[in-house]
C-alpha cells in the first residue's frame, strides 16, 4: 500500500465554535435539505426490502 501524502499544517489552529441546539438543528435540517434526496432514498428501500419470509436452521 502507497503511502499518504497528507498537507503538513503549520501555524495555530482556529478554536472550534460551540454550536448551540438550535445552531446544530439548522446545521442539519440544511445538510439534510441539500445533501439527501429524502424520495430517492425511499424508492431505494422499496427494491432492496425483503418480502420472503427466511428461517435460520
Amino acid at each position: 500500500m502507497d503511502k499518504l501524502r497528507l498537507p503538513i499544517i503549520k501555524g495555530d489552529l482556529p478554536e472550534p465554535k460551540s454550536l448551540s441546539m438550535d445552531e446544530y438543528l439548522e446545521f442539519v435540517q440544511f445538510n439534510l435539505q441539500y445533501t439527501v434526496d429524502i424520495e430517492a432514498s425511499r424508492r431505494w428501500k422499496k427494491v432492496f426490502f425483503v418480502n420472503i419470509p427466511f428461517h435460520l436452521h
